[in-house]
């Protein structure tokens, strides 16, 4: 296209006068001139940009969160304190002695001794109310190892029905430990309990440690057992020592023998 409009000037030209040719050549020129000028003002060509290697940053290690050790699993144990835990809500019972028995059983618990003694009857041929003894302590077989549980007769401060003799049924709590003392000794627990129960009672009800008994001091029987530690838990407490100094040793300064 370009080549066609050049060649039609220039017929063009070739036949005009020398002063119109003049005139085209003039014309020419500044058109040419002018056409260069243009070219000055192309945009100028701009760069890609450059890209930036940024410098790799380590991986984040995260650190292992290790679960703090776990406390072992204590059974509930009654501490010793200046207060009686086992307080009963019902007036409190004239209490003389402390009557300890075992249930020449391999297991137990409330329950189970309760519906034991709903079966029996007294002399009179009339049934029992149920479970005779004020206190039941566990040996983990049915109950856990060392707890303490008072029952009914206890809670309503009633007479009891384990010695076989009026004045220590009348009088005399009744503590029952889980287990046939004729076989072996009670757990560690049950003789620490049985040791912290008889010191709370022994200083609320005023009852010195000759008025601890077994089963068999009371009536011919072999009930606690032989290996059953007596001595040891009326040497638990110090007979006829003044309440308030009692008190004291019961915050726990006086250690468990």
């Amino acid at each position: 296209m370009d080549t066609l409009w050049f060649f039609s000037l220039a017929t063009k030209f070739c036949r005009q006068s020398f002063s119109a040719r003049r005139r085209m050549l003039l014309v020419w020129g500044v058109i040419s001139w002018s056409a260069g000028c243009l070219g000055c003002y192309r945009p100028a060509v701009v760069p890609p940009p450059v890209s930036i290697n940024r410098p790799q940053l380590p991986p984040v290690i995260e650190t292992p969160v290790i679960p703090a050790p776990q406390e072992p699993e204590v059974p509930p144990v009654t501490p010793i304190t200046k207060d009686n835990p086992w307080k009963p809500e019902a007036a409190a019972r004239e209490w003389k002695y402390i009557v300890l028995h075992h249930t020449a059983s391999e297991q137990g618990d409330v329950e189970s001794i309760h519906e034991s003694h709903l079966k029996n009857k007294d002399k009179n041929g009339k049934p029992w109310l149920g479970i005779g003894y004020h206190f039941v302590i566990g040996n983990g077989q049915g109950m856990t190892d060392g707890e303490i549980e008072p029952t009914f007769r206890w809670k309503q401060q009633m007479q009891g029905a384990h010695a076989g003799v009026p004045d220590y049924n009348q009088h005399g709590v009744g503590i029952v430990l889980v287990g046939n003392f004729e076989k072996e000794p009670p757990s560690a627990a049950q003789l620490a309990s049985v040791k912290r129960l008889v010191r709370v009672l022994a200083r609320e009800y005023e009852i010195s440690k000759d008025q601890i008994v077994g089963h068999g001091d009371v009536k011919p029987t072999e009930c606690p057992g032989t290996h059953f530690p007596l001595s040891e838990i009326r040497g638990s407490i110090t007979a006829l020592i003044p309440e308030d100094s009692l008190v004291d040793h019961l915050d726990g300064s006086l250690p468990l023998r």
